[in-house]
């Protein structure tokens, strides 16, 4: 059975999302800014750039969402067996 501190670890791994977010569309963008300034574009390569940056991060916030649900259901219902479980056993060994 996994404990407090595990739980907190994990949706502190998923407390970066955001940072995650603004770093790859800052990138994309950038790399987006620096080719339009080479190939004299403005602003093609940004803005196709910075909208296929910003679809790969709200990909990945919602994958990485998904995830942590789908972690945070299996948590969850390993602490309820559990509590049934104890709360079997204790009944089993008032009788």
């Amino acid at each position: 059975m996994m404990n407090d501190q595990t739980e907190c670890r994990e949706a502190m791994r998923y407390s970066w999302l955001g940072v995650e977010f603004a770093i790859i569309v800052v990138a994309f963008a950038a790399g987006g800014y620096f080719l339009d300034i080479k190939l004299d574009t403005m602003p093609g390569f940004t803005s196709v750039l910075g909208v296929t940056g910003l679809l790969a991060a709200m990909y990945r916030v919602i994958r990485d969402g998904m995830r942590y649900r789908k972690w945070l259901a299996e948590h969850r219902l390993e602490k309820t067996q559990a509590e049934s479980d104890s709360a079997r056993d204790s009944g089993d060994a008032s009788q």
